[in-house]
């Protein structure tokens, strides 16, 4: 904004200057033709009835302006009901669509503060659901490109036909043929019903012409709803005609200020990577991108920290003070060569340490590991169903058969001898135990 405000304001100042001259050119003329007019026809008045006072003709006009400016007609003997269902819904339409003709206006207290809670209401909801009706267009349009793109259309004629088509049922719906309909109905010129057209839909609403509201003219019936259905589809094409002309506008001035800065500062072009990604051709064309496109400001870029910073929730095993409750967040700088070194050299005596204490450990182990088979060597040795203490160790085993067998086992070393096995009969073998028992 700072360095398109100045450029801005000094557009609309010199907008607001050209617009007030020609008005003042083309109607301040015409407005004092028709002031000398109106004196010139009260003095015919007056002179045509002697007894009547320029007083008494003031006193009757007051009276008439007053009834006028109620909603009752001053001329003829057909006073239309301003204030009937029908009447009602399209003075609530002008309210919610903000066009606010200003022929019908509400005049007792209670309408003025209705009409300012049911307008607070009203207007944003209607906002919003013209809104989604403009988003509706647009996708239809992008429909029709994915279409014409199937067919092998290229993309800029997908992209020209789209805006054509959009510009032209536009115009042509909402613009061109409108006043046919209201040159055959209301009786207008097609000049006052391109006028009330563009008043009406781009809610300006002066409200010096409205239409289906003429006490003497008899209306078809459905000519009021297919009004109110034109207004609200008009309503929502222009919104989006007028977001899309301001999209150009603000593309076109991007284009201007880099080709400006190109040329005072020689700015280096555009890598080939992007124009790569431009070859690539797309499966549908939306002209009304600039719609879903977002624009990242300072609360959009705090409403993204928050969010993100309740998805990391932070490990609870972590003890920290609530007045540091972001000590995750803090990244760590890297350590002069110094620290290093000194790092390193501690990092050396912990890994000593932890080798000769491993070293330690592994000793243990082995003497528990002797201490036990030594251990188990004694009970060996012992008594039980082997036989007396000796140098070798002596098995023996009940054999089923009568006969008595030995068998000695060798030293793996090739030594004496280690084991020797007796096979004995039964009856010996229970006796061996019971002894030894």
């Amino acid at each position: 904004m700072a360095d398109k405000g100045p450029l801005l304001t000094s557009c609309i100042i010199f907008y607001l200057s050209i617009g007030a001259a020609v008005f003042q050119i083309l109607e301040e003329p015409y407005w004092m033709s028709v002031r000398d007019k109106y004196i010139q026809q009260k003095e015919n008045i007056l002179k045509t009835y002697q007894c009547l006072t320029l007083e008494d003709l003031d006193e009757i006009l007051e009276v008439a302006s007053e009834a006028a400016g109620q909603g009752v007609a001053i001329t003829g003997d057909n006073h239309r009901n301003t204030w009937d269902w029908v009447n009602s819904v399209i003075f609530a339409a002008t309210i919610v669509t903000t066009i606010g003709y200003g022929n019908v206006a509400p005049k007792t207290k209670g309408g003025r503060v209705f009409c300012i809670l049911y307008g607070l209401c009203g207007i944003p909801l209607c906002l919003v659901w013209l809104s989604e009706l403009g988003s509706f267009f647009g996708d239809r349009a992008k429909r029709l490109s994915q279409v014409m793109i199937r067919k092998g259309i290229s993309v800029k004629k997908v992209q020209f036909t789209c805006t054509a088509l959009f510009l032209l049922w536009g115009l042509l719906v909402h613009l061109v043929i409108p006043p046919f309909v209201f040159m055959s109905v209301e009786g207008w010129t097609y000049l006052e019903g391109i006028y009330f057209s563009f008043i009406t839909l781009t809610t300006v609403g002066f409200g010096d012409y409205v239409a289906g509201v003429n006490p003497d003219i008899q209306y078809p019936r459905l000519y009021r709803v297919c009004a109110e259905i034109w207004i609200y589809m008009g309503l929502a094409w222009l919104s989006l005609f007028f977001s899309w002309n301001v999209h150009m506008v603000v593309e076109a001035h991007k284009v201007l200020k880099k080709r400006r800065h190109k040329r005072r500062h020689l700015i280096e072009p555009e890598p080939l990577v992007e124009k790569q990604n431009l070859d690539v051709k797309p499966s549908v064309i939306d002209i009304f991108n600039f719609l879903s496109e977002k624009d990242e400001d300072y609360s959009t870029i705090i409403k993204q920290i928050g969010i993100t910073a309740r998805i990391k929730k932070p490990p609870e095993n972590i003890n920290r003070s609530k007045s540091c409750s972001d000590i995750l967040a803090i990244q760590t700088l890297e350590h002069s060569p110094r620290r290093k070194r000194m790092i390193s050299i501690s990092e050396a005596f912990l890994n000593a340490k932890i080798e000769e204490s491993e070293q330690e450990e592994a000793l243990l182990q082995q003497d528990n590991i002797q201490e036990l088979d030594s251990s188990d060597d004694e009970k060996m040795k012992g008594g039980g169903v082997f036989g007396p203490e000796s140098d070798a160790l002596h098995f023996s085993v009940s054999a089923k058969g009568g006969e008595k067998e030995e068998e000695n086992i060798q030293h793996w070393d090739g030594g004496a001898t280690r084991f020797t096995i007796c096979k004995v009969p039964e009856e010996e073998f229970q006796l061996h135990c019971d002894d030894k028992g």
